[in-house]
């Protein structure tokens, strides 16, 4: 099985796809529609996991970003946004941990509103589709989160496990793009 089979075995055929050919990386953005739910669309990096990056004790993995929100949102912002969060990614050559915040440029963080990505496990999905086994090493689902300033720094004094705690009491829309922040 491909990857993009298992992706499309669990979210479905693809709807849309971009691709930045000045990029310098050959990475694309695809989006399926009503997935995980009615009004969402998913966005998936594919492409990502063509690099092969360093993981803590000398571990490597191939990741790929995964990101949901409702359909209303623009497109174009949501693609434009992995797009750069991806590459930079891929620059610094360390795949992304659970937990991890990775602050967005000021420049991203005007764009979409917040100032900082939240990385996790795909929550909205079935357990299978975060790891694509047949790669070597395995390709890893990243979800991310866009989150406040507050909450990455509630995450930097607390943990990112009383994070996703809060996360759990408090159940905010996390496929809002216009969600206010827990904390």
């Amino acid at each position: 099985m491909s990857l993009i089979q298992h992706i499309e075995n669990y979210l479905g055929i693809i709807t849309q796809g971009w691709k930045d050919n000045d990029s310098e990386f050959d990475i694309q953005i695809i989006s399926f529609k009503d997935c995980p739910g009615e009004t969402v669309s998913t966005f998936l990096s594919l492409g990502m996991s063509d690099q092969v990056l360093e993981m803590s004790n000398a571990r490597k993995v191939r990741q790929e970003l995964v990101f949901s929100a409702y359909t209303i949102s623009i497109s174009s912002m949501i693609v434009s946004f992995l797009m750069s969060l991806c590459e930079s990614i891929v620059r610094r050559g360390k795949g992304v941990l659970r937990g991890e915040v990775i602050p967005l440029s000021s420049e991203l963080a005007q764009r979409i509103g917040f100032e900082a990505v939240y990385c996790s496990i795909p929550i909205f999905f079935e357990d299978d589709f975060c790891s694509y086994d047949e790669s070597s090493p395995s390709t890893v689902m990243v979800m991310v989160v866009p989150i406040y300033q507050s909450e990455a720094d509630y995450i930097d004094k607390n943990g990112w496990g009383n994070f996703e705690n809060l996360l759990e009491e408090k159940d905010p829309d996390l496929c809002s793009m216009e969600r206010g922040a827990v904390i």
